[in-house]
């Protein structure tokens, strides 16, 4: 049985051409997944407290299956696994909004809980600008990812004074939002002169690539995609929490460095994001003014899909350690 909102994410993958979702539902659980694991026992008490006063909580319990034995299931590790799409899910909300939000309007770095019904799709990314032909590019979003992980962070802790209501939006927020800046093409938008003429004709703001957006790809399937979309979908769409908790076992993902689990600045971490972006997702064939679309090669697919186990196996590291942090 399908968990219920549980594929929102990915239905809005296909539907939108925006830069805003990364890791569909099976990586975003992955990352929760090897967080989960790593959290102290105190803040495994205070995380699923918190995710209890989630408008969607009580669906996401509900939906948890029996253990083989008929004894019931794991509920906070469900939950807090399940949780890390619902900043993606809010996007097909009916009482959810995109009108007026802006990452230059007034609201957009407020902080309210879950009164604020505004997508705030410009939270999932921050998109480091680069050229190859000398192209310039206009001044990118003050509000973004890297500022939401700071404030949304900050307010966690109790001694913060924070409400318990806007304690709870903030983890769920912070459970998704660590594992989009992970994403390599969450950090990096290209610009060259043929995307400026291009939204310059559309009479729209040059946006540049859109973090891959405008470039096609061919992968090992046949069928032609975005580069954004490849990426994002590296282990697959639809899963459940049992199901990404079963893959990262499966895999087999090692563990990250010390010195890279405990880095503990965002601005650090879509630093590397967008390294790697440069290193292997705009390697080669993927050529900036290749014909497209481009068809991958194997080694670039093998190197992808390295990068990417390495990129949720970080997150999930470094989620740990700042809940663990702020439930201390």
């Amino acid at each position: 049985m399908r968990v219920p909102g549980v594929f929102t994410g990915l239905v809005v993958l296909f539907a939108s051409t925006t830069t805003a979702s990364a890791w569909w539902d099976a990586g975003h659980m992955r990352v929760a997944a090897i967080a989960y694991e790593k959290l102290t026992p105190a803040a495994k008490v205070e995380a699923s407290r918190l995710l209890k006063l989630n408008p969607k909580y009580n669906e996401w319990a509900a939906a948890v299956p029996m253990k083989p034995d008929g004894t019931p299931g794991d509920v906070d590790q469900w939950a807090f696994i399940r949780a890390s799409v619902w900043a993606d899910d809010i996007k097909t909300y009916k009482d959810y909004t995109r009108d007026n939000d802006t990452a230059t309007g007034p609201d957009a770095a407020r902080n309210i809980g879950y009164s604020d019904k505004f997508v705030h799709e410009y939270w999932h990314y921050k998109d480091i600008p680069f050229s190859t032909d000398g192209s310039t590019w206009p001044s990118q979003d003050p509000v973004n990812a890297e500022t939401q992980i700071k404030i949304f962070t900050a307010a966690l802790p109790k001694s913060a004074g924070k409400s318990e209501d806007i304690r709870s939006y903030d983890l769920s927020w912070l459970l998704h939002l660590v594992g989009d800046v992970h994403q390599p093409l969450h950090s990096t938008a290209y610009f060259n002169a043929e995307l400026h003429k291009k939204w310059t004709d559309a009479s729209k703001p040059d946006v540049g690539d859109r973090g891959g957006n405008e470039i096609s790809v061919v992968p090992a399937n046949g069928k032609s995609t975005k580069l954004h979309l490849y990426w994002d979908g590296i282990f697959g769409g639809y899963t459940t929490p049992l199901g990404a908790v079963a893959d990262n076992k499966t895999d087999k993902i090692d563990p990250p460095s010390d010195v890279l689990a405990e880095q503990t600045d965002p601005a650090e971490w879509i630093e590397e994001s967008h390294k790697r972006a440069l290193q292997f997702a705009y390697a080669a064939p993927v050529a900036l003014d290749a014909k497209q679309p481009v068809l991958l090669t194997r080694e670039y697919e093998s190197n992808a899909r390295a990068v990417a186990e390495a990129q949720i196996s970080v997150a999930g590291y470094r989620l740990a350690n700042l809940l663990n942090e702020a439930f201390k």
